[in-house]
């Protein structure tokens, strides 16, 4: 059968992964090894077996996962939209803290910095809010006032980017009991929210979703509503 399209690969790209694949084929976890998957990943760096193999390497030679860390922050602000990349992230952080010498050094604020950053670049970034809940949830930051802050930054600047809603309800009504005072200054900071921009979508979801996770109910919010009822006539 005749391709119908054929893609062009770099002759850099080609040979590198050529040589890639006849290394992880003999099953080499080497220092070369280690260098080629840096080049292939500088090449493409969603190559998924490239960084299972990288991976393997890491473990195999005991690099320091640390360093790990630091040079997979390098590739992520290289490519914004990449999942695997925050995978990986998470697997060393798993490996590091299946070690109770290394688990004891990790300070869990050394994410904030790179996390807030790519956010900033894309408030948005759908694989990097993925990646910062279950870093907060692995770690029980919940109650985090640096990720409660971070929403709060997000939605002054834009009240419509629904992922940093989305993330500001996971760490207010996920993480466990709150109290009642807590809710009821959420429910203000949303109705504060709605008064400045009665239209966005995102706030009226975020009230509604509070009302559902608390079992509030909803004759206490009718005077509120309808302030705003006859909007969508206008």
């Amino acid at each position: 059968m005749t391709e119908l399209c054929q893609i062009l690969y770099s002759e850099e790209y080609s040979s590198t992964m050529s040589a890639l694949r006849s290394l992880l084929e003999q099953k080499l976890y080497t220092e070369e090894a280690l260098l080629l998957t840096e080049k292939a990943l500088d090449l493409l760096a969603s190559h998924y077996t490239t960084w299972h193999y990288r991976f393997d390497i890491v473990k195999h030679l005991q690099k320091d996962f640390f360093e790990e860390l630091d040079w997979c922050e390098e590739i992520a602000l290289e490519n914004q939209k990449n999942y695997q990349i925050w995978n990986y992230r998470q697997r060393i952080i798993e490996e590091i803290m299946q070690n109770a010498d290394l688990a004891d050094k990790f300070q869990h604020r050394r994410e904030h910095p790179i996390l807030d950053m790519m956010l900033q670049q894309d408030p948005k970034n759908h694989h990097v809010w993925s990646y910062r809940k279950w870093f907060v949830e692995r770690f029980g930051l919940h109650n985090d006032e640096a990720e409660l802050t971070f929403t709060t930054k997000l939605i002054e600047t834009d009240a419509r980017n629904n992922s940093a809603w989305t993330h500001r309800f996971f760490l207010k009504f996920k993480g466990g009991n709150i109290l009642e005072k807590d809710i009821e200054e959420e429910i203000e900071y949303v109705k504060l929210q709605i008064d400045l921009c009665p239209q966005n979508p995102s706030t009226w979801n975020y009230l509604s979703g509070i009302i559902s996770e608390t079992g509030k109910n909803l004759v206490e919010f009718k005077d509120f509503c309808l302030v705003y009822g006859d909007l969508q006539s206008r």
